[in-house]
């Protein structure tokens, strides 16, 4: 009787060693994944961080839009090829462009979606630097499709056409992978620099901004390639349609 009392005790006393513990282990484990326990996975669900970055992102695409209306009004009238307007390097990008369409399909799909895709990096990459490189991007591409508006305007194509047919084939998944990584460089540049995200330092503010960028990385990629692969091999069909 008193053996059985006795392993009745130690068998106690182990459950209350490692049992209790372990319980509070799991407990405290399964609180944290209520509370977010993807703050210590390696990526983040793709569709948080456009959700959570929704604000970021009706900001990048006011930006490109701004530049576009503006621009396409800037000058009415004047000949585009004059100089005023449209500089060298515009002219080099028209070179490109031709280089591109003239090379084999598949080559120029894979050159506009590595051109796209550098464009898009370095907004990512140097947003750090107060957002200034993803806020020149979104303004100059927001531009430069401003004066294409105003040039085929002078030239007496229509609007409406061009963009249904021209642009928001391909400009439906390249725009939004813009708008992204714009909208992600711009959250860097003031999280990192002028205020950082809530209860956290810059340089955690960093590594989460990072997370979130790698979390959506293989979509951006998706639709860069999709963006590349229509423009290339449908959108040239379509504008003669308009042309």
């Amino acid at each position: 009787m008193e053996q059985n009392c006795f392993k009745i005790i130690i068998n106690t006393n182990l459950l209350m060693r490692f049992y209790l513990p372990l319980q509070v282990f799991l407990v405290r484990w399964i609180k944290l994944a209520k509370e977010g326990f993807f703050m210590f996975a390696i990526f983040f669900p793709v569709n948080r961080v456009i959700t959570d970055n929704r604000s970021w992102l009706i900001l990048a695409a006011s930006i490109f839009v701004i530049f576009a209306v503006i621009f396409s009004f800037a000058a009415p009238g004047q000949d585009l090829a004059d100089g005023q307007i449209v500089d060298g390097q515009f002219e080099q990008l028209l070179g490109l462009f031709d280089f591109i369409m003239d090379a084999h399909p598949l080559i120029s799909v894979l050159l506009i979606f590595m051109n796209n895709f550098l464009s898009m990096a370095q907004m990512l990459l140097l947003g750090v630097f107060a957002g200034i490189s993803p806020l020149v991007t979104l303004g100059l591409n927001g531009a430069l499709v401003g004066m294409l508006f105003s040039m085929t305007s002078e030239q007496g194509i229509p609007l409406l056409p061009l963009i249904f047919l021209g642009i928001l084939p391909h400009g439906f998944f390249e725009l939004f992978a813009f708008f992204l990584c714009g909208a992600l460089g711009l959250k860097f540049g003031y999280h990192c620099i002028a205020s950082p995200l809530p209860k956290m330092t810059r340089m955690q503010s960093f590594r989460y901004i990072w997370k979130e960028t790698i979390s959506v990385l293989p979509l951006i990629v998706l639709l860069l390639l999709i963006a590349a692969f229509i423009e290339i091999m449908i959108t040239p069909h379509l504008l003669e349609l308009l042309l």
